[in-house]
Parts: structure tokens; C-alpha cells; sequence
């Protein structure tokens, strides 16, 4: 490939997955395009629940706040009657479902990314992939002609029909449900007592969320209602609810009505070379639980971090490699609750669903239980440690780490995740001797260190936590580890920690090679370009 790259990054896609990772890139200080083949932003709510854990990552950046002024606040879920999840006992700044519009989102993701020195072309859309050991090469096109657009990396943010994993050669494998759903934006004019109500039965299944100004996102289907072209009719839609709800809910004035298909599929493989994927490019489940955005921006910051220290040459050899080994795990299990989920709610059998109606509300009327429950669907209990390893602290490698109020030597006290605006690691000395914190000095401005001045409950037992740029703990070392009053032996465990995770000491290398085993070339048939690269749109 002759072309050299004209920005270290292309993120194909401007939703809220490619708009969070062109942030995540933008605040590591790497030059990054964002490609996007609609000429002008949807103006469709689709997807409208941001969870606690979601909000918290975007806490991470400073993103959170005008989220949460925009959105609505839902503080509980009602997944059948008699059983309810009460969101306000969750231990997160963001205790609640933020129901807010996709479009909403994408509009301040977009507007930080722009901020932040993020190109943005719309009408741009790639036709063509060519990949080697160096970069990649997009072949574009819009209304004015076509182009070539090359890169140290791409990253897929496409979506379902992903172009970037078609021409990358990324298998898709799954199943689509023998059912069509309908989704509404509609006004009720009886609407049911519940914030998030969750009602099936019978073969149905019914979601109702109100998101303000009037307007209720409802989702129903049924299995005796097979996929159609036929346009969705108001009628249609109040006979459905009015058998889901047992009384007619009265819609009206809907902004919007249409049928879609729900799919449960999951990539072979999130990055092949110097192309990766995310968002529902990489995976796609049923919709059930309103987990797929929270999803997709959720590996836009765990994917972020390490492009930049890969593209910036710092990174570990299996640094790059980790994004599909942790984000991996986490798609499939969200597809297999959903699938589960989505099954049991369709059943035609009466007896199974009065089972389930009995099961979760005897389940859910225990605190503990409910707790559980809240934090499982918010992704508070997602996390990469391995499992059965604890070393006697309540936190561990691998772990969210929550965010505290970190009492700071010599500052006033500060929340953790205001710590972590600049997407660096930051590194929390506990100690008296603030050995750790001056340790990190050899890794220049890839570590920040803050030296704590006074007890931290939430880290009782802890001596030195090394925070990862998307909020997990990296490493951690307690005051009772063998060999830890050895100034000698807690210096070179601090220095293998560092190594691990922020490479070697000093200015950080020149980029090179991709790792062995990624880097076959991928090529996919191109058009020669009619025009130079089109302007900045």
C-alpha cells in the first residue's frame, strides 16, 4: 500500500458507540476522522436508556452531566407485576435509568467529539477496504464523487449492517427471531402507573418507558405476529397494548411507528489487523432490557485507551489484543440473558409465565436479591477480574473501581472520576512514604499520581491502586502482601505493575509492527478514485 495514513484513526460511524470512541481517541491526543454515510444526524429516539454504569464511564470524561440534564431520571423497574428493581440503592452517582433519546446523545457526544479537535464527514460513505502491516485504505464516496481515506487503524461503529466487518471478512454468526416487534413513540392518554413497566403473557411481551414531554417509547410484539411489510397503524398498535395491558391505554399523536427485527448474532472475531469493531457491528441481541447502547459505548472506552497507546507506541504487546478478550465475554453473556429473557416473555405456555410472575416476585421481595438484580442490569457487577482470585481485599484487579472521594495531600478532597477527565491511568499512593507516586515519574504523562491524605473506607487494606483509563483497577497491592515492608521488593512490584500496563519507562517508543498473528493482510476490491479526498463537511 503505497498511500500513507492522513490520521492515525477512522471511526466508521457517527452513533454514540463511534462518537464516544472518536472522544475517548480525541482526549488521548490522536488524530481521528469519523466517516458517516447519513448526511444529517437521525432524528429517531431508537435506542433511549443510559444505565448507571454507562453513565459513569461517560463521568469518566466529563460527558455525564449534560446527559443527565437532558434525559429523565427512571428510578425503578417493574419486570412483572408484583415484582419490582429499585434503582435508588444502587452505589453510583447515577442511582437511576437516564431515559433520554438516542439522537439527544448523539448530539452531545458529537458536539464534545468537535470540541475536541474530532473531523466529522457526513454523505460519506465506504464502498472499499485494503489493509496491510502499515494501514489501512477506505474507499469513499458521496453525492460529489469518490475518494480514498487511509489511517494507521479502522474501527468499525457501522452498526448492524456493519460495512467495514463485510469488507473485513468478519463473520456474523446468529439467528433472527420468528417475531416483529413494534416501536412507538406515542403519547397515552390512560398510560400505565409504572415508570418501566415489563408485561408478557399469553405469546406477548409489551416495554412501556416514558421519556418526557408526553411521549412513551413502547415496544410490544407477539408471536402469532409474523414479520411484515405492512405499515404499523395506531389501531394496531392500541390493540396490542390493550390486550398486554388488560384496559385501552388510549395512543395518540405518535411521532413514531415502525415494525424491525430482532437478531442475536455476535462477530467471529473483533479485530482482524489493523481493523477492529464495536457496537452492534460487533454484536446484536434482543432489544429486552435496553442493554445494546449501553453496550456499544461501553466498549468505545474500554477500546479507546488502548488504540491510543498502540498508535502512540506505548502499549503492551497484548494491550490491543485485551478489547475483544474483556468486551468479548460481556456481549456474550448479554446475549444469552437476553435470549433467555426474550424467550421465556414470548412463551405461548400459561403455566410457564405464571412460574416466572411467582418466581420473581418471591425473588425480588428480598433486598439482597433486588440489589443483585439492579446491578446486574445497570452493569455495575461487569467486570474483567479473574474469577476466584480475591487476596484477601475487597478490591481486585479487573474490578470497577466506584467513584469516591479521594481525600487528596495537600488539595482539597476530589471525586475520583474528576480525577480521570485527561484519560490517563491515575495511580492512588496510600502509603505514608509516597514512594509509589513518585515512582510514576519515569512514565512521564501516562500515569497520573495522587498521593491520598486520609483514610479511604472503600480501600481499607489497600496500599497502592493503579486505575485503568476506563475505570477499572489495573493493579492493586495491600498493606499485608509477603514482603511488602521491604522498600526494595514494594518499589519492583510498583515498576512490573507499570511495565505491565503503561510499557516501558521514558518518552514513549515509535509506533510499530501490528502484533504477530494480526497481521495478514485483509484486502477487499476498491474502485479507483475520481476524485481527491473530499473536503471537511
Amino acid at each position: 500500500m503505497a498511500v500513507a495514513p492522513e490520521q492515525s484513526v477512522i471511526v466508521v460511524g457517527a452513533g454514540p458507540t463511534g462518537l464516544a470512541l472518536a472522544c475517548e481517541l480525541a482526549t488521548a491526543g490522536v488524530s481521528c476522522t469519523v466517516l458517516e454515510r447519513r448526511l444529517t444526524p437521525s432524528g429517531q429516539s431508537r435506542a433511549m436508556g443510559l444505565y448507571s454504569r454507562t453513565m459513569e464511564v461517560l463521568d469518566l470524561r466529563g460527558h455525564a452531566d449534560a446527559l443527565a440534564a437532558l434525559g429523565r431520571p427512571v428510578g425503578r423497574m417493574v419486570p412483572a407485576r408484583g415484582a419490582m428493581v429499585d434503582f435508588a440503592e444502587l452505589d453510583s452517582r447515577f442511582p437511576y435509568l437516564n431515559v433520554i433519546p438516542q439522537s439527544r446523545t448523539e448530539e452531545v457526544l458529537q458536539q464534545r467529539a468537535l470540541g475536541l479537535g474530532v473531523t466529522v464527514e457526513r454523505e460519506a460513505e465506504v464502498f472499499g477496504l485494503e489493509q496491510d502491516g502499515s494501514g489501512v485504505t477506505l474507499q469513499v464516496r458521496s453525492g460529489a464523487g469518490e475518494w480514498e481515506e487511509s489511517a494507521d487503524f479502522v474501527v468499525g461503529c457501522d452498526g448492524a449492517h456493519s460495512v467495514v466487518r463485510e469488507l473485513s471478512g468478519i463473520g456474523f454468526r446468529g439467528h433472527t427471531y420468528d417475531i416483529a416487534p413494534i416501536l412507538a413513540d406515542v403519547r397515552l392518554r390512560k398510560p400505565p402507573p409504572d415508570d418501566l413497566l415489563l408485561l408478557s403473557g399469553g405469546g406477548g411481551v409489551m416495554v412501556s418507558v416514558p421519556y418526557g414531554g408526553g411521549l412513551y417509547r413502547i415496544a410490544v410484539a407477539r408471536r402469532d405476529r409474523p414479520w411484515t411489510r405492512d405499515p404499523v397503524t395506531l389501531e394496531e398498535l392500541g390493540a396490542l397494548l390493550t390486550r398486554a395491558l388488560g384496559f385501552d391505554p388510549e395512543p395518540y399523536a405518535p411521532e413514531w411507528l415502525a415494525r424491525f427485527k430482532i437478531h442475536q448474532r455476535i462477530a467471529d472475531q473483533y479485530r482482524t489487523g489493523r481493523v477492529l469493531l464495536a457496537g452492534d457491528a460487533a454484536h446484536l441481541h434482543s432489544p429486552l432490557g435496553g442493554q445494546g447502547l449501553n453496550l456499544g459505548i461501553q466498549d468505545a472506552v474500554n477500546l479507546g485507551w488502548k488504540l491510543a497507546a498502540e498508535v502512540q507506541g506505548w502499549a503492551p504487546a497484548d494491550l490491543l489484543d485485551s478489547y475483544e478478550t474483556e468486551r468479548r465475554p460481556q456481549a456474550e453473556r448479554i446475549l444469552q440473558t437476553t435470549d433467555r429473557a426474550t424467550r421465556l416473555a414470548t412463551t405461548t405456555s400459561a403455566a410457564l409465565t405464571a412460574l416466572r410472575r411467582t418466581a420473581l416476585a418471591k425473588a425480588l421481595s428480598h433486598r439482597r436479591i433486588q440489589r443483585f438484580v439492579g446491578e446486574s442490569i445497570s452493569g455495575l457487577r461487569a467486570d474483567y477480574a479473574r474469577r476466584g482470585v480475591r487476596g484477601g481485599l475487597r478490591m481486585r484487579a479487573g474490578q470497577r473501581v466506584p467513584d469516591l472521594t479521594v481525600p487528596r495531600a495537600g488539595a482539597a478532597p476530589v471525586r475520583l472520576y474528576e480525577l480521570m477527565r485527561d484519560g490517563r491511568f491515575l495511580l492512588l499512593d496510600l502509603s505514608d512514604d509516597g514512594r509509589a507516586a513518585a515512582l510514576t515519574e519515569a512514565w512521564g504523562s501516562r500515569v497520573s499520581p495522587v498521593r491520598v491524605g486520609g483514610p479511604l473506607p472503600e480501600l481499607t487494606g489497600v496500599r497502592t491502586l493503579l486505575v485503568r483509563p476506563d475505570g477499572y483497577a489495573a493493579w492493586v497491592a495491600g498493606e499485608e502482601e509477603p514482603g511488602g515492608r521491604d522498600e526494595r521488593v514494594r518499589d519492583e512490584r510498583v515498576r512490573d505493575a507499570l511495565h505491565r500496563w503503561c510499557g516501558v519507562e521514558g518518552p514513549a517508543p515509535q509506533p510499530g509492527p501490528v502484533a504477530a498473528g494480526h497481521a495478514g493482510p485483509v484486502t477487499a476490491p476498491v474502485s479507483e478514485p475520481e476524485s481527491a479526498r473530499a473536503e471537511q463537511r
